[in-house]
């Protein structure tokens, strides 16, 4: 599977779709992309748009590990 599958599924369990929208931007703004530029869509096709087009695969991994120690550590899994 994916990096992107991965992080897909992760937030599609664990974040809100207010949520995924907020991971868009936050992508976005670290890329230095105008966040309409994600596509339409559901905040989690957004999202998918942007891990694809938006960033590599050494970044989507850094993403998916990220995500995933917040998780484990029950820090919020948005940055602020």
């Amino acid at each position: 599977m994916s990096t992107i599958d991965d992080i897909e599924r992760f937030c599609g369990l664990y974040l809100s779709e207010e949520d995924a929208q907020h991971l868009v931007g936050w992508i976005a703004w670290r890329t230095g992309r105008n966040q309409a530029l994600a596509g339409a869509g559901d905040a989690l096709t957004r999202l998918r748009h942007v891990l694809t087009h938006w960033l590599d695969e050494q970044q989507r991994m850094q993403l998916r590990d990220w995500l995933i120690r917040r998780y484990e550590r029950g820090e919020p899994l948005l940055p602020k």
